[in-house]
């Protein structure tokens, strides 16, 4: 065989090849159901995500730094989220209510108090819980509703 036949053959071999990777893909193909937000009930986005835009650095003086201490408070909702999950007619606690045994104390170089860092945290998770819970309410009543 002449070397231009190789080469032809090659080309149509590679040229197969590559067409099922460009076709369009199947109706209903995609990314699976459920997938960019929390998989479960009782499942919430993780506290350092929550506080991802929290300072990190430790000044000297303070006991946790921002980030810490929005991490406890985002942990200290979650955790009472999930035991109004086993009792519903509890009431969800304020923030300020969940971070009361941290310093008020607001240390020179730091933007917020360990304290405001906290309510800070306990807030955007609660805010966060309510919103997953809307969204289920929500899934729940279109799935009830006859098409």
């Amino acid at each position: 065989m002449h070397l231009s036949t190789k080469l032809a053959g090659l080309t149509a071999a590679l040229s197969l090849m590559a067409v099922p990777a460009l076709a369009a893909p199947p109706e209903g193909a995609g990314k699976p159901e459920g997938v960019g937000k929390p998989a479960a009930t009782g499942q919430s986005t993780a506290p350092g995500q929550i506080c991802k835009n929290q300072s990190r650095k430790k000044v000297e003086g303070q006991a946790k730094s921002a980030f810490a201490a929005c991490v406890v408070g985002v942990k200290r909702a979650n955790r009472e989220a999930a035991a109004e999950a086993d009792d519903p007619e509890a009431t969800s606690t304020a923030p300020g209510q969940l971070c009361k045994g941290m310093s008020r104390r607001k240390v020179e170089g730091q933007r917020k108090s360990a304290f405001a860092s906290c309510v800070t945290g306990a807030a955007k998770a609660q805010k966060a819980q309510k919103a997953q819970e809307r969204e289920e309410e929500q899934e729940e009543e279109q799935q009830q509703q006859p098409a």
